[in-house]
């Protein structure tokens, strides 16, 4: 292993320089203290921080934030994938400082992820140098920089740094490669554990490039059978997350579904949008002179590999997809209004035009390799020095006041950010009678005829509890309502003697509603708490046992490849 590993530095030591220096160069606005201005980045932090908060109290997976929104709980591990920042979120808990823990875990994770990402540029362009020039445009593209700098979009770096290993491994299973199902199966699992939205453009984009394989496919019915079993693995093994959040939107109307916040018909972006904002115009016009040598080629040789046609038309149809107004003011796109804004699927459209424009010099090679070989040699130095232009053309290309000292105003990030309304990213993931700003009072307990009670929550809010007039009809605890809580009357050395209804206050914020006993009209002592519903327990275990029983099938189909080429 040692020598596997000293062979492939010597072999690509150079390139993994520049990948080292492709990320130095993308983080330069996060080296100075503090963090820069992003639209989103204050939501994410209030998701570790809380998340770290909820791991100090014991909460494992922490699915609903106790102390998230102003202490009335925010069920934001539902439907935000946390996988990737449960890391930072341990060390933070631990004791570890904020910014240097955030600053070094994007730091890492991008450096890994991209050399990750060389490797599968490699795979598709069967050249280093030209999966390196791949590598640079893929770390430094548009999207990526609008979506840290300007956003702060963190699940958006997650997911798109794994979109080449899940394109690239569907590309090599359709050619009924053995690696690349296993590759499609992480890279889809990851995007999957990620983001949820970019996760359905890469699905729509995946579907899209099997269709067009679809006759390749009929003469191999395996591989889409393959595909599909795959497919089911992934979505096994990410039961832990998906399953949950079915639950609750089966129990609870949120309103991201019940009256999305954007309708995606305001949303529908022009060619000129797309150009020269979202994708950038450089990286239009190399994906147009790749087309351009792709349509010269095609002249010469009249066939072309199914993968690199299935990449272009998937991009072209992408293009048009996200600016037809026809598409997405018909009933086609009323369905799909979820997406709210056709700018998600920019991710998606960024790697596979870069991965067209390595596939497309892969075949230039290949057709005028010998016409190369007879001109001067590339010397690595040359090639080398050419990836450096590249890289910071590219970045200040996407950002031109990138290397000056004044590139934005900078912020140190806080607690009491948690108590702001905002905080919950647009209303996202709430009941649909939830109002954030109504949430003021988190340590009042209000009865169905107007009284109320005072009480207190501890723990980090983990716990509220209260003593009631339990002749009342209901009270209204200051949590938003999640399916999963609880409420309990406590005898004096506060152990639950009786357990209370529980339910929604529809008409009332969309609280947790307790209802009290009919058959006592004494006082009690109540504790309100969320409990880890059985779905929720089952689902973890299914997760865990599939991916311990996926983990150990690797190895064992590894120790007999190992086995065969001995």
């Amino acid at each position: 292993m040692r020598e596997k590993i000293k062979n492939i530095f010597k072999e690509e030591g150079i390139f993994y320089l520049l990948i080292l220096l492709c990320v130095i160069a993308f983080w330069i606005p996060y080296m100075a203290p503090g963090f820069t201005e992003g639209s989103e980045i204050k939501f994410h932090y209030a998701r570790i921080i809380t998340l770290a908060d909820s791991l100090k109290q014991g909460i494992f997976p922490a699915k609903l934030r106790p102390m998230h929104m102003k202490l009335y709980g925010y069920g934001i591990g539902f439907f935000y994938p946390d996988l990737f920042i449960y890391p930072p979120a341990l060390l933070i808990a631990l004791g570890a400082p904020y910014d240097a823990v955030m600053k070094v875990y994007y730091f890492l994770f991008t450096l890994i992820t991209l050399a990750l990402s060389f490797r599968c540029f490699k795979k598709i362009s069967s050249s280093k140098w030209v999966a390196m020039a791949g590598t640079i445009l893929f770390m430094m593209s548009e999207i990526n920089d609008m979506n840290i700098f300007d956003g702060g979009g963190l699940p958006h770096l997650f997911c798109y740094m794994f979109l080449p290993l899940a394109f690239c491994g569907l590309l090599s299973a359709l050619r009924d490669e053995k690696s690349g199902y296993t590759e499609f199966a992480v890279g889809m699992t990851m995007v999957l554990l990620t983001h949820n939205m970019i996760f359905l453009t890469f699905m729509f984009a995946c579907v899209l490039i099997v269709l067009i394989h679809g006759a390749a496919i009929a003469k191999k019915p395996m591989v889409a059978a393959r595909l599909l079993l795959v497919s089911i693995v992934a979505m096994v093994v990410t039961t832990a997350y998906w399953l949950p959040a079915m639950e609750q939107i089966k129990h609870v109307e949120f309103r991201v579904f019940y009256n999305n916040a954007y309708i995606v018909s305001d949303h529908i972006l022009s060619l000129s949008q797309l150009i020269f904002v979202e994708i950038g115009v450089f990286y239009f016009v190399l994906f147009a002179a790749a087309v351009a040598l792709f349509a010269v080629m095609l002249v010469k040789k009249r066939r072309m590999p199914l993968d690199i046609i299935s990449v272009l038309i998937t991009s072209i149809f992408l293009i048009w997809f996200m600016c037809s107004r026809a598409v997405w003011n018909s009933p086609v796109g009323e369905a799909l209004n979820f997406f709210e804004y056709t700018d998600r699927f920019d991710f998606v459209l960024t790697v596979l035009m870069v991965m067209f424009i390595c596939m497309t010099l892969r075949e230039a090679l290949s057709e005028f390799g010998t016409l190369i070989k007879k001109g001067p040699e590339m010397q690595p130095g040359i090639l080398f020095v050419s990836c450096i232009i590249l890289m910071v053309a590219a970045r200040i290309i996407a950002r031109p006041q990138i290397f000056t000292t004044d590139f934005s105003d900078r912020f140190f990030l806080y607690r009491d950010m948690l108590m702001e309304d905002w905080q919950v990213s647009g209303a996202e993931w709430l009941p649909k009678e939830c109002e954030s700003s109504a949430c003021n009072a988190p340590e009042y307990a209000k009865a169905d005829d107007g009284s109320g009670a005072d009480g207190f929550k501890h723990d980090d809010a983990k716990y509220f509890e209260v003593w009631l007039d339990l002749s009342k009809e209901y009270y209204d605890m200051p949590y938003v309502y999640y399916y999963g809580y609880h409420a309990y009357i406590l005898d004096e050395n506060d152990n639950p003697v009786r357990e209370l209804e529980v339910g929604e206050a529809f008409d009332d914020n969309g609280y947790v509603r307790v209802f009290m006993p009919s058959d006592d009209d004494t006082v009690g002592h109540v504790m309100t708490v969320y409990r880890k519903t059985f779905i929720q327990k089952l689902s973890y275990v299914i997760s865990l046992l599939s991916t311990c029983a996926l983990l150990v099938y690797m190895i064992l189909c590894s120790g007999c490849l190992r086995r065969q080429q001995k």
